[in-house]
């Protein structure tokens, strides 16, 4: 019998209806959406889709849709036409580094660069990936530079080093979202980060002023933590 009480399906997509959402399964779409998302543009590999109502853009990964953050389409685009590989000298300069790799297996180097216009940051995380640098992770850095608009690439005195970095990949979630490693500085005063971060600073210390301690972390301990960095840019490579 049909059922005159039954709910119906929301008309476009979750973003239409739902604040702040950065993405949502195929089978939520599904069940409680009339679907206005459709194949949008295919950008070399990536496949695109776009809703007709609210013209909010997507990618897939898996079966889940990721929305595209603002102007992330464009450097989508950007990364799939230009080259991107590192120069030999780059590599170089890279090594001297050391790149560790994240959770989704980009390589990482904390850096400070040199662009061609002369200008200097201290705070470049230089990512090369096969990856295109796209979703809200990317959002979080206060500028995208490629790799073909860097001069110079050399150490950053705020710069985690590889060994903390290879440690940190270890760390145990102690707190929700909290991995907790223990260092010290030069002076002997205990330091903690969090997880697998690229750089330190707080006051007068900088992350090439720690080194690696045995202490495990007790919440109860008098320890500097890192303060929040927000002039970070994240430097773009091809692997």
């Amino acid at each position: 019998m049909f059922n005159l009480f039954k709910k119906k399906n929301k008309v476009g997509c979750p973003v239409c209806h739902e604040k702040n959402i950065i993405g949502f399964g195929a089978d939520y779409l599904e069940s409680k959406f009339d679907s206005r998302i459709s194949e949008f543009d295919k950008i070399a590999n990536i496949q695109t889709y776009q809703c007709s109502i609210c013209k909010s853009t997507f990618y897939k990964e898996g079966e889940m849709f990721q929305r595209f953050a603002d102007g992330q389409m464009e450097t989508l685009k950007e990364f799939s036409k230009r080259k991107l590989t590192l120069s030999n000298k780059q590599k170089s300069e890279l090594e001297a580094i050391g790149l560790t790799s994240d959770w989704s297996m980009n390589m990482l180097a904390p850096a400070k660069v040199t662009l061609k216009n002369g200008m200097q940051l201290d705070f470049a995380t230089v990512r090369v990936s096969k990856q295109p640098p796209i979703g809200y992770y990317v959002d979080h850095f206060k500028r995208l530079i490629f790799i073909d608009e860097i001069e110079k690439i050399e150490p950053s005195n705020y710069g985690i080093s590889k060994e903390i970095r290879e440690k940190a990949k270890d760390a145990k979630e102690m707190r929700m979202g909290f991995y907790p490693v223990t260092l010290m500085d030069n002076h002997g005063k205990k330091i903690v980060i969090n997880g697998q971060v690229l750089f330190f600073k707080n006051g007068e210390i900088s992350g090439s002023d720690l080194n690696l301690d045995n202490e495990i972390w007790n919440h109860k301990g008098k320890y500097i933590y890192e303060d929040k960095i927000d002039n970070q840019v994240l430097v773009v490579a091809k692997e």
